[in-house]
């Protein structure tokens, strides 16, 4: 399945992106809408932080009617604990939503991003809220990506189209994050929409299904966000007829493509980033035992540094293997960078570390541990920790 790394429309969907001011720096866009001609199927998952931001508590509650009409989303505020007036606020930019696209304020879902702790202008979401109604466009989506947008570099979107009970149907997805990300349910903010006609129950079983080796299999920098949102709407406007289990299984795996390719666009604009790394375990006893290894190796801060300085450093991932709480026999480990095997039998083979540093020097390359205790394999998606990243959190409020 071709998944295009860009826009495209999608049936009884518009889109836009605006300036509200919401941001420090004046004229960045800070304000998206989604807004669906009618309401629509939708589902959603959220992050499972304990301090959950407002907008997340009020979108998962109007989720469980499965029915939209709108999402509003804003960056440079998290709206996060803000304390009952957050939960006004987001609850009274719904509304202003609402009023601008003429539908109850129930079918609309709020989301936001950006600093913690603090509240906007709500007279200025509400201009720009007008603002991005009279913008609304089938062609917005990418508006709509550059809006969401906080410290990332890029806007992230994923498209694709295939035969769906005998109609074209298209899929389209967004997403924002470049830090604070490694999530339990979903990654940041994004948001997938369709013209395929699918229940509510379909799309969160879709996405649930497509979490595990997408944006549930990537980290940054191992923290979560209280703010992490992703959703799914579907319009049905494509018109076809009643699908077959094979039609709903193409559209998993497409909507599993969309997450995949938007989680790696994530990781690849990490903040700071130099390089993509794929942690891959292989020979676990057990699924569970895999994982918890990869997200050892991929979230130990000695480990993403010596892949920012190219360094084979086989004491580290091995240290942080041994460290994830799993039985483990250090004869066995075998450990392969970039192609080359550096460790093999318990001991390092320092005859292959250069040729190790060599491919690590690449933009992308793989960190694969055989532990050849049985058949389980899990893969991690990481990034190098750099000078940068260090530089854009210290300075993040200020």
């Amino acid at each position: 399945m071709e998944i295009e790394e860009q826009a495209r429309p999608v049936r009884r969907f518009r889109f836009a992106g605006v300036s509200a001011g919401l941001k420090a720096v004046f004229g960045k866009e800070d304000l998206g809408l989604i807004v669906a001609d009618q309401p629509v199927a939708a589902a959603g998952v959220f992050t499972t932080n304990r301090v959950k931001a407002a907008p997340v508590i009020i979108a998962e509650e109007r989720l469980r009617a499965g029915r939209l009409r709108a999402v509003v989303a804003n960056s440079g505020c998290a709206n996060c604990f803000t304390g009952r007036a957050g939960m006004k606020l987001a609850l009274d930019s719904c509304a202003a939503v609402a009023k601008q696209i003429s539908c109850p304020p129930e079918l609309v879902v709020p989301c936001s991003t950006g600093v913690i702790g603090h509240l906007y202008d709500l007279d200025k979401f509400r201009a720009g809220v007008r603002t991005a109604a009279a913008a609304l466009s089938p062609d917005g989506l990418g508006s709509f990506a550059r809006a969401i947008m906080t410290t990332d570099t890029v806007p992230k979107l994923a498209s694709t189209t295939l035969r769906f009970a005998g109609a074209e149907v298209t899929l389209a997805g967004v997403a924002k994050g470049a830090g604070m990300i490694a999530p339990h349910m979903a990654t940041m903010l994004a948001f997938i929409v369709t013209d395929a006609g699918l229940t509510p129950a379909f799309i969160r079983r879709a996405l649930l299904h497509a979490l595990p080796e997408s944006l549930n299999a990537v980290t940054i920098d191992g923290d979560m966000s209280t703010n992490d949102s992703l959703m799914m709407l579907a319009s049905g406007a494509a018109g076809h007829r009643r699908p077959s289990a094979r039609d709903l299984a193409n559209v998993e795996r497409a909507v599993a493509a969309i997450a995949g390719s938007l989680a790696r666009q994530l990781v690849y604009d990490a903040e700071g980033a130099t390089r993509l790394v794929t942690i891959e375990v292989r020979g676990a006893r057990s699924s569970a035992d895999a994982a918890k290894i990869a997200r050892q190796i991929a979230n130990s801060p000695l480990v993403k540094t010596a892949f920012f300085g190219c360094d084979p450093n086989v004491g580290r991932i091995v240290a942080a293997a041994g460290a994830a709480s799993v039985a483990l026999e250090p004869e066995r480990l075998e450990l392969i960078i970039g192609g080359v095997k550096v460790a093999g039998r318990g001991m390092i083979l320092t005859q292959a570390l250069a040729a190790a540093t060599d491919a690590m020097r690449q933009r992308e390359f793989t960190v694969r541990l055989e532990l050849k205790l049985g058949k389980a394999s899990v893969n991690v998606v990481t990034c190098d920790l750099s000078l940068d990243y260090v530089r854009i959190n210290a300075e993040y409020m200020t």
